[in-house]
C-alpha cells in the first residue's frame, strides 16, 4: 500500500533533496526524482477509458477508497481544505467509508479566521460527521516548539523536515510524528495531487513534479495519494485524459497543470470533469495560496503572527538558511531558483510515459 518516492544520485537513494545534491557534488551523478516504480508499472500500457466521464472518475475514487478501507485497520485522511481532499472526504461520507481520523494542519497560532480561511469550511463539514462516519477530527495549529528546527543550521538536510523548503512550516513536520509512528497501523490518504501533462517535442507525456507538493510527503509511512494508487491505476489514467479533454489545445510545449492555469472557465471545466468543483470559489481557484516561493496570503498571516508571539527572529533565521542553501548549491546545475533573497529548488520531473489517443505507453528506458 505504501507509496514510495525518492531522489537518486547514482545508485544511492535519498529522501531529502539536499542530501542528494550533496551526493552530486561529491560524485557528479545527477539527481533524479523517482516516482513509485510499482505505480508507474501499473499505469503503463493502460487504455483510455471508452466512456470517460466525471461519473466514471467519481466511481473510481469510491472504488479506491473502499479498497483502502478493506485492506487497513485504520484509515486517516490528511485534509488540506481544498478541492482534492474535500472531495475524497465527501466520497467517504456519502458512501459509508469510515475514516478513523481526519487531520488538518492550520496556519494560525491563535485561531485567526482570516489566516485559516482555506481550511475552516472543510473542517466544519467534517465536524458534522465526527463520531459517525468520522472517528476524530484533529486540527493542528503551529506552535513555537514545532518551529525549533530553525535553530539547527543544517535543518534542511534532515529528511524529516527538509521538504519544507521553501517556506511552508505549518503542517508537514507537525503531522510526520503521527504518520511515522512505528507502532501505528494507519494508512494516510492524501489528495496529492491532480495529474499534469507535459508536452515535449510536440508529444504529450504523463509525469509528475516533486515541487507540486507530493514531494513533501517523501518518506511518510503508509502514504497513499489516492490519485496515484497502484491498486487503482485506472483512476490516474481517467483523470489524465479528462484533463486533456478539458483543455482547449495541447500544442504548446510545456506543463499543463491545473494550478498554473489562469482562465477560470478552463479551471471550472477541469474541476467538473473530476467531480471536484466546490461552492466556494476561493478554494476552487486557490486564491489563498499557490504563489511563487510560497509567499501567499497564508504565509503573510503566518509571518505577521510570528511577530505577535515574540518570534521576530524566525524570518531572519529562515533567510539565513536560504542564503546558506544558495551558497552551498548555487553551482549545481538545475538545483535552485532565486529571486532576491528568496530561494527554492528547481522542480524535477519523475519518469515520463507517452500518452496516445488510445492509451498510455511505457517508460522510455533508453
Amino acid at each position: 500500500m505504501s507509496f514510495q518516492q525518492n531522489y537518486k544520485s547514482g545508485n544511492k537513494k535519498f529522501y531529502n533533496l539536499f542530501q542528494a545534491l550533496d551526493s552530486f557534488k561529491q560524485t557528479g551523478d545527477h539527481v533524479y526524482y523517482e516516482f513509485d516504480k510499482e505505480f508507474v508499472e501499473s499505469i503503463s500500457g493502460l487504455n483510455k477509458p471508452k466512456n470517460n466521464s466525471s461519473k466514471l472518475i467519481e466511481d473510481l475514487m469510491v472504488k479506491g477508497l473502499k479498497q483502502i478501507r478493506e485492506k487497513n485497520n485504520h484509515v486517516r485522511l490528511a485534509l488540506g481544505g481544498g478541492t482534492d481532499s474535500w472531495t475524497i472526504m465527501k466520497h467517504c461520507i456519502e458512501n459509508d467509508i469510515y475514516l478513523d481520523e481526519v487531520v488538518c494542519g492550520l496556519v494560525s497560532f491563535s485561531g485567526d479566521v482570516r489566516a485559516d480561511l482555506e481550511y475552516l469550511p472543510a473542517i466544519r463539514y467534517a465536524k458534522q460527521y465526527e463520531g459517525k462516519q468520522i472517528g476524530k477530527v484533529i486540527t493542528m495549529p503551529p506552535t513555537k516548539q514545532s518551529l525549533d528546527f530553525i535553530n539547527d543550521p543544517e535543518w534542511f538536510r534532515d529528511p524529516e523536515i527538509g521538504q519544507l523548503f521553501p517556506m511552508r512550516p505549518f503542517f508537514a513536520h507537525l503531522a510526520r510524528p503521527i504518520m511515522n509512528d512505528p507502532d501505528s497501523d494507519f494508512v494516510n490518504i492524501t489528495g496529492m495531487c491532480k495529474p499534469i501533462v507535459l508536452v515535449k517535442d510536440g508529444k504529450p507525456y504523463w509525469t509528475q513534479l516533486d515541487v507540486k507538493g507530493i514531494g513533501e510527503w517523501m518518506g511518510v509511512k503508509n502514504h497513499c495519494p489516492l490519485f496515484y494508487d497502484k491498486d487503482n491505476p485506472e483512476l490516474t489514467v481517467a483523470m489524465t485524459y479528462a484533463l486533456m479533454d478539458a483543455l482547449p489545445d495541447l500544442k504548446q510545449e510545456g506543463v499543463y497543470d491545473y494550478d498554473q492555469i489562469t482562465d477560470r472557465k478552463i479551471k471550472n471545466r477541469i474541476l467538473d470533469a473530476f467531480g471536484m468543483r466546490l461552492q466556494r470559489p476561493w478554494l476552487n481557484f486557490h486564491t489563498m495560496g499557490k504563489e511563487r516561493f510560497d509567499l501567499n496570503i497564508k504565509m503573510k498571516y503566518f509571518m505577521k503572527e510570528l511577530k505577535q508571539i515574540g518570534m521576530h527572529d524566525y524570518i531572519d533565521k529562515w533567510y539565513d538558511s536560504a542564503k546558506t542553501i544558495y551558497e552551498l548549491y548555487k553551482d549545481v546545475p538545475y538545483a535552485l531558483e532565486t529571486d532576491g533573497k528568496n530561494v527554492k529548488p528547481v522542480g524535477r520531473f519523475c519518469q515520463m510515459l507517452p500518452i496516445s489517443s488510445d492509451g498510455f505507453g511505457y517508460e522510455d528506458k533508453s
